[in-house]
């Protein structure tokens, strides 16, 4: 599994690991929000100022 800046938030934080623990570090409160059924990883990022890489790097080796 991989996650890619086209997954869907909420798929991301099914996957195993310790995907929530990474959009906590960020302070992104994601599952809280009525749209995450609708958000990418990309969207996210963009619209919290962060980094694309480095945030797909993170959630991608919360995975492991």
């Amino acid at each position: 599994m991989k996650i890619t800046r086209d997954t869907k938030a909420m798929d991301a934080l099914r996957m195993p690991g310790s995907v929530i623990q990474v959009f906590m570090k960020h302070h992104l409160y994601c599952p809280g929000c009525r749209e995450l059924p609708r958000e990418t990883i990309e969207k996210i990022a963009l619209c919290n100022g962060l980094d694309m890489e480095q945030f797909l790097a993170e959630l991608n080796e919360a995975l492991k």
